[in-house]
């Protein structure tokens, strides 16, 4: 049989907190306090996992008027060493007495005979009459199955009731107007949830791999933009001598061009002109 672990302050969540007892809470806070600086650094944190299931109240415990009071209240008073004037310390676990208390911590650690019970409280409402977030969270840790029927059907021989009871169910019955609400229920089986601790370190980690990624690719976009240039400048010294002289020559040739003027364009005041040298050589 697997032993049960034993849970310290620190492994306290606000869901594994139901599971425990007053007396155990209690010696779990006696074993903190030992450690006075890290209780005090975290006794914040404790009180608010804490109070989500259990009033808690500091006393002297020879008061016992003060105790006496407490322990009519449902409290559970237990000895402690003495602090600031208080040597006990008293403890009650907050009761689960209706379906509107029910929440996903807490149903974890019911039994289907006890969430049944509370239904059958609800002022007769039956499962169907539950709101839908209260059978989500039911449904969170138990199969359940509702069905309404007459009552001579629902309890005939290898029936519905038959069968649910010999797969494990739970049942409850519920009279509506002549017939039988009938609503069964067995727990889920229990998944043990992995928690992956992500510390500081690995978070470190992280953020120095994606510098260097970045780093990288900042280095690979600077070389090709490098290498665009090189490949810029090769192509200027692969063109040699000649062709640069071409370039030249087709440069002045353009030049002169400009200047050489067009004889198949010949204006009408040309030719006049030609006609007044002629007339004076004569």
């Amino acid at each position: 049989m697997k032993q049960k672990t034993k849970l310290e302050l620190d492994d306290l969540d606000k869901s594994n907190i139901w599971s425990i007892t007053a007396s155990e809470l209690s010696q779990m806070i006696i074993n903190a306090k030992k450690k006075k600086d890290e209780f005090s650094e975290n006794e914040k944190h404790y009180m608010n996992i804490i109070k989500t299931v259990f009033d808690i109240q500091y006393l002297k415990r020879d008061n016992v008027q003060k105790t006496s009071q407490l322990e009519s209240m449902g409290y559970e008073v237990y000895s402690t060493p003495d602090e600031n004037g208080n040597n006990a310390i008293a403890l009650r676990k907050h009761p689960i007495k209706k379906v509107t208390d029910l929440t996903l911590e807490n149903i974890q650690h019911l039994e289907a005979w006890e969430v049944l019970e509370l239904i059958k409280n609800n002022m007769g409402t039956g499962w169907k009459g539950l709101s839908l977030a209260i059978q989500d969270i039911i449904e969170s840790a138990f199969f359940v199955d509702c069905t309404v029927m007459p009552e001579k059907t629902m309890h005939k021989k290898d029936g519905i009731v038959d069968r649910r009871k010999a797969d494990n169910y739970e049942v409850l019955e519920l009279e509506k107007g002549g017939w039988i609400e009938g609503v069964f229920m067995k727990p889920k089986p229990k998944v043990e949830k992995v928690h992956n601790d992500y510390s500081i370190d690995d978070e470190e980690d992280g953020r120095r791999r994606r510098h260097k990624r970045t780093e990288e690719e900042e280095y690979d976009e600077n070389e090709d933009l490098d290498l665009m240039d090189v490949g810029n400048e090769e192509e200027d010294e692969d063109m040699n001598d000649d062709e640069l002289k071409k370039l030249d020559g087709e440069s002045d040739e353009d030049m002169e061009d400009e200047e050489e003027p067009d004889e198949s364009n010949i204006q009408l005041e040309d030719i006049d002109n030609i006609d007044d040298i002629a007339d004076d050589d004569e």
